[in-house]
């Protein structure tokens, strides 16, 4: 490293150059290994070739590129059939497999989520679930995705407070009969002492939670994506928003073998979603009988 904090010019890229010669410009991961083939860092791209390059012609300005290109010595990379199978198969690998050079992440099993249940005087109550310890997964409605009990009170106490909702109502305030504190302080509408009515408080608390709103299971069966290439097609095999497995060939019935760490994930059902609202082709599989 010189001066700058940058790694000299010759000693920049140990990889033998005839190694991006391998590259495919088609979408995939690629998996960049260090001297005692520790997995330094895992990416995906729509064009393999040219994103691993990008990195090498990156080295001389930033300071974190320099270095991962300076320790490594070999690069390895998979194949997709399009977009969606490179970010789940890196999404999975970064969380499997904790690269080096990775932003930490984790999967998190004990996700928690808001519910609307409707209380002994008919008001909608939010109710905190986990969703894959609970009970059957993503049968209902959810309201956001937290990791964390106290993550998912603070978004719901900045909307009952924004909205001008009843905190006592919502479950975040104690005490039974009057005006919670808040309707005195000006900050709700009054559902507590008869000011606003039933249905009015209902409506204004499905709206303000609107914007955190996880879709219920839709699918009366297994979900498959299907993504094609000249060069290959992939099966994503989804049930319950949880990426159980990708196939290269049409699956016939539902009894899969899902891979070993298949479990719900957040980040996967965000790209699911957007996937699926950009209208990718798919299709259910119906339940086994």
């Amino acid at each position: 490293m010189d001066t700058t904090g940058m790694y000299p010019d010759s000693d920049a890229s140990p990889v033998d150059p005839g190694l991006f010669a391998d590259l495919p410009t088609l979408p995939g991961i690629y998996r960049f290994f260090g001297e005692q083939d520790e997995l330094l860092y895992v990416g995906k791209s729509i064009n393999l070739r040219q994103r691993v390059k990008s990195h090498f012609s990156a080295r001389h300005r930033d300071k974190k590129e320099g270095r991962l290109c300076y320790l490594t010595r070999r690069i390895e990379h998979q194949v997709t059939a399009g977009e969606l199978g490179a970010l789940l198969l890196e999404n999975r690998e970064i969380k499997q497999r904790q690269p080096i050079f990775n932003r930490r992440q984790r999967r998190y099993r004990q996700l928690h989520t808001w519910r609307l249940e409707i209380d002994a005087r008919g008001f909608l109550v939010p109710v905190l679930y986990r969703p894959l310890v609970d009970d059957d997964g993503w049968q209902q409605d959810s309201f956001g995705l937290f990791r964390s009990p106290r993550q998912a009170k603070t978004m719901l106490d900045s909307k009952v407070r924004d909205a001008a909702l009843c905190p006592r109502i919502c479950g975040m305030e104690t005490g039974r009969h009057g005006a919670c504190f808040a309707h005195q302080l000006g900050r709700c509408q009054g559902a507590c002492c008869g000011k606003e009515t039933r249905n009015s408080h209902n409506q204004r608390l499905r709206k303000t939670l609107e914007d955190q709103h996880i879709h219920a299971w839709p699918y009366s069966g297994m979900l498959v994506i299907r993504e094609e290439s000249p060069r290959q097609t992939d099966y994503h095999l989804i049930d319950q928003w949880c990426h159980l497995t990708t196939l290269q060939r049409q699956p016939e019935s539902a009894v899969i073998t899902p891979d070993a760490d298949a479990s719900f994930d957040l980040d996967s059902y965000r790209m699911l979603i957007r996937f699926l609202d950009q209208g990718v082709e798919h299709f259910v599989l119906p339940p086994e009988t």
